[in-house]
């Protein structure tokens, strides 16, 4: 579906057997990665920022299905407060919120401090302005915040949309 070449490097839109549209970077299916991830079974039905107050980065991404062993993973690496989870999200939507934060962040000029999802923690405000007012198609899915007094929960407990606030910040 890309009209040219963009490098092996780069992210492909394209059209998998099954007709899914997706996107792969050529690098990736040559290293074994499949072309379509719904063909692999991952749904991306999932969106989180996770903090580290040690270095004072923040890491947003995606991923599929129950998200707790991806927050495990970040939490070794020293993300240990939950700033914000979206499960169950309808279609693309996770993946939309993840583009729309990394494109937020790229008109503002602002640069990751490793790979693409990891940043200062100046950027924190934008990023969760950017997830708070995402359309979203069912306005009742649960947001999770590390309340004060429990900061290092992999697994904070759910607070409805309305009720949810930052450690330190006015409700």
């Amino acid at each position: 579906m890309e009209p040219k070449w963009l490098g092996s490097g780069k992210l492909h839109r394209l059209r998998c057997a099954a007709g899914h549209e997706c996107a792969a970077r050529p690098n990736d299916v040559q290293g074994g990665d499949g072309i379509c991830g719904r063909c692999a079974g991952h749904e991306w039905d999932a969106f989180y920022v996770v903090l580290n107050d040690d270095d004072g980065h923040v890491k947003f991404g995606i991923t599929s299905g129950d998200p707790r062993a991806r927050l495990r993973r970040h939490r070794r690496d020293g993300f240990l407060r939950v700033v914000r989870l979206l499960t169950g999200l309808p279609d693309d939507t996770a993946r939309g919120v993840e583009k729309a934060v990394i494109a937020t962040l790229q008109l503002a000029r602002e640069k990751p401090v490793r790979g693409r999802e990891y940043f200062d923690g100046r950027v924190l405000a934008t990023v969760l302005d950017i997830v708070d007012h995402y359309p979203i198609a069912a306005p009742t899915l649960p947001q999770v915040t590390t309340p004060p007094g429990e900061q290092g929960e992999c697994w904070p407990k759910r607070v409805p949309r309305s009720e949810y606030s930052l450690p330190d910040s006015p409700v």
